[in-house]
């Protein structure tokens, strides 16, 4: 299992199945009432130019590492 850190590309996965692109923007973290990853989208990420991009906290079990 590899592990989710800043910058990682991860596929998120919403309640009807279908698996989004994303950029990690953390590794997993305690959220209010489960573990999270904040993520972004590909286009945030890479124009952020080293200043935090809009995130947003997703279900650490509902993010997984992409395939490289």
């Amino acid at each position: 299992m590899t592990a989710i850190e800043p910058g990682s590309k991860v596929t998120t996965h919403t309640a009807d199945g279908r698996g989004l692109p994303r950029v990690a923007v953390t590794g997993v973290v305690d959220g209010e009432d489960f573990p999270v990853v904040w993520v972004t989208s590909e286009e945030a990420w890479e124009s952020a130019n080293g200043t935090p991009p809009e995130a947003w906290p997703w279900p650490a079990e509902d993010v997984e590492a992409a395939a490289p």
